[in-house]
């Protein structure tokens, strides 16, 4: 478990304080303590009702003291619970609810068991180039969404980022830097300003922020993966503010030569001091990104496994790099995963399953052949039928190679076509769109479409789905 207060990882650590655990909160059982930190307490707790595990998160009352109006800022951090609570993103820690008990706030979300990108960037792991843009776009397309449903993170950082399967990243605490900054880093007047390595100049003056805030630190989050270093290093916040404010920070070709100098120009921007010379929008990084690797060297890459970079052996896991296609279910899916088909299985099989489940989850290669091998422990078909279903959702709300490889509506082929066509459109990032469009698409068709929109050009995207359809025609599938 990272040691930055806001992780919701849910590795044990134990090493946390005494506090007494309630025994619920609202309709939540909680469990046990994961986490604490300067502003509140992170629970383990458990949902009766659609029976999954959340992760509980409070506000100690005393970070209260001293704020006049207690009532208003608790309805604005509500209000800000709920619209983050409308971010619906495969790249997003969901929060599920908001509760106030005995004075104290509570916030209900989705409980990831992961380590966070903190430990590569503090490591200086280098990843190689394809997984930088893959990260980023994962992080870019999850600020994205939330920026249009106007949730703006305000403390995007790498302890934020969890790591919950091999290529895939989740942000966490949309909603709850608010809470976050009452205990942590204010200006003068009390206003909320985030981690300072993060802030961007803005915040650093205690002006209004929006979304290009958000950017700026996605911005020094890629700078750190490029080269290993942070692109203002300081030993404490006068001189972070003096360098963020007056000095540029090396090109990153500079620091690691091998980098195309489209970065450059990239990161230049991304960190520009004044917001309205930087990106304006996700998607605009996003498709500056896909140009500045267009022309970098498209042959496939290992990539490295980042639950094992951001795990308990990280420190051993600098050559973790991982062929997927021979690694087990029982490697492939994320702890949380395992647990909630365990308490499936559990209901039509009794308490064996976490036996059966070890045994069959570390025999099979992919979800098909896994489902099937646990389907067939259950008696009667009613009961087998109800436990494939639940099932299948575990294995889609996993965000790992499982997840994509779930429906064999969206072959190998059809990505292996996707990549093909999508290649010589924005480069070297084809086969990574094509492996995420395929995690949540709904048939071949929809699989397209949604690909296509990642063309900008609109001769290229019609030219795109001309040569879709004629191989679809090819092949005989519509």
């Amino acid at each position: 478990m990272s040691t930055d207060e806001n992780n919701l990882s849910a590795a044990t650590d134990n090493g946390i304080g005494r506090e007494s655990v309630p025994e619920a909160v609202g309709k939540y059982r909680v469990d046990d303590i994961i986490g604490r930190g300067a502003i509140g307490v992170v629970y383990k707790g458990f949902d009766p009702h659609i029976c999954r595990p959340v992760a509980i998160k409070s506000l100690r009352s005393e970070i209260l003291e001293g704020v006049e109006d207690q009532a208003a800022l608790l309805a604005r951090f509500a209000a800000e619970a709920r619209s983050a609570g409308r971010c619906q993103h495969p790249n997003i820690v969901t929060v599920f609810d908001y509760v106030e008990q005995d004075e104290t706030p509570f916030i209900i979300m989705e409980y990831v068991e992961a380590g966070t990108l903190e430990k590569v960037t503090r490591s200086r792991t280098l990843l190689p180039l394809p997984q930088v843009g893959e990260v980023m776009v994962q992080l870019l397309g999850a600020l994205g969404h939330a920026h249009e449903k106007g949730v703006i993170h305000r403390d995007v950082k790498p302890a934020n980022i969890l790591c919950p399967a091999a290529t895939s990243i989740k942000v966490t605490d949309f909603g709850v830097a608010r809470f976050q900054n009452l205990g942590l880093t204010r200006d003068g007047g009390g206003g909320a300003i985030g981690t300072p390595n993060y802030m961007s100049p803005e915040q650093f003056l205690g002006r209004e922020v929006d979304g290009r805030a958000d950017l700026f630190a996605a911005g020094i989050i890629m700078y750190q993966l490029l080269t290993g270093a942070k692109p203002y290093p300081a030993d404490d916040i006068p001189s972070l503010m003096n360098k963020l404010l007056n000095e540029t920070p090396p090109p990153v070709s500079q620091l690691r030569p091998e980098l195309p100098p489209a970065l450059d120009d990239l990161m230049g921007r991304a960190l520009e001091r004044n917001p309205t010379d930087r990106f304006q929008t996700a998607a605009e990084f996003i498709e500056a990104l896909a140009r500045a690797l267009q022309r970098t060297a498209a042959a496939p890459v290992e990539r490295f496994d980042l639950t094992r970079l951001t795990g308990p052996s990280a420190a051993h896991a600098n050559d973790a790099s991982t062929s997927d296609m021979n690694r087990t279910m029982a490697e492939k899916l994320a702890p949380a995963t395992l647990h909630g088909l365990e308490e499936t299985l559990a209901r039509a099989i009794g308490p064996i399953a976490r036996y059966v489940l070890a045994r069959e989850a570390k025999a099979a290669t992919d979800p098909d052949k896994l489902i099937a091998a646990l389907e067939i422990q259950i008696s009667g078909h009613g009961e087998a039928e109800r436990f494939r279903k639940a099932a299948e959702i575990w294995l889609r709300d996993d965000r790992g190679v499982a997840g994509a490889q779930l429906s064999a509506i969206i072959s190998d082929a059809d990505k292996r076509i996707a990549t093909e066509l999508l290649l010589p459109i924005i480069g070297p990032l084809a086969q990574v769109i094509a492996e995420r469009e395929a995690a949540t698409a709904i048939g071949r068709e929809d699989y397209y479409e949604h690909l296509a929109r990642k063309i900008s050009n609109a001769q290229d995207r019609e030219k795109f789905l001309a040569s879709y359809r004629k191989s679809a025609r090819a092949s005989g599938s519509t």
